[in-house]
C-alpha cells in the first residue's frame, strides 16, 4: 500500500465530469490497485476512487517549468482518475502481506436473543 499526502486537484472523466479543487489529501494506492482519494472531514467515504483493475501513467504538468505531476489513472472502460500533484508533503509504501480477512463471532440476532434472556442485566 502506497500512501501519499499531497496538495493536489483530482479530474474525473467517466460516465460524469467531476472535479476537487486544490487542497491537502490523502492518496491511497491499494495493494489490488484501487486508487482513493481521502479528505480529513466528512466521512470515512472516499471523495473519489477508481476500482481495480485500473492502470496508472505517472506525467509531468505541462511546461517546462512545470513541477506538478500528474498520475492518470484508468480502468478497462476507459474512465480516468487525474490527479495533478502539486506538492508531496508525505509519502510513505508498505506491504501489508496477505489479509486474513474480517472474522465475524456472533450476529445482531444472537444479541438480541441473548439480552431477551436476560432481561435484568
Amino acid at each position: 500500500m502506497r500512501i501519499v499526502i499531497a496538495r493536489c486537484t483530482v479530474n474525473y472523466v467517466g460516465r460524469l465530469t467531476a472535479y476537487l479543487p486544490e487542497a491537502v489529501r490523502v492518496i491511497m494506492v491499494k495493494g489490488d490497485g484501487s486508487v482513493l482519494i481521502h479528505s480529513d472531514g466528512g466521512s470515512y467515504k472516499p471523495l473519489n476512487w477508481m476500482s481495480p483493475p485500473c492502470t496508472i501513467q505517472v506525467q509531468r504538468g505541462p511546461g517546462e517549468v512545470n513541477t506538478d505531476i500528474v498520475w492518470v489513472v484508468e480502468n478497462k472502460a476507459g474512465e480516468q482518475l487525474q490527479v495533478t500533484i502539486h506538492e508531496i508533503i508525505s509519502e510513505t509504501e508498505h506491504d501489508l502481506g496477505v489479509d486474513p480477512g474480517l472474522q465475524k463471532v456472533g450476529v445482531e440476532a444472537q444479541l438480541q436473543a441473548l439480552l431477551a434472556t436476560h432481561v435484568s442485566v
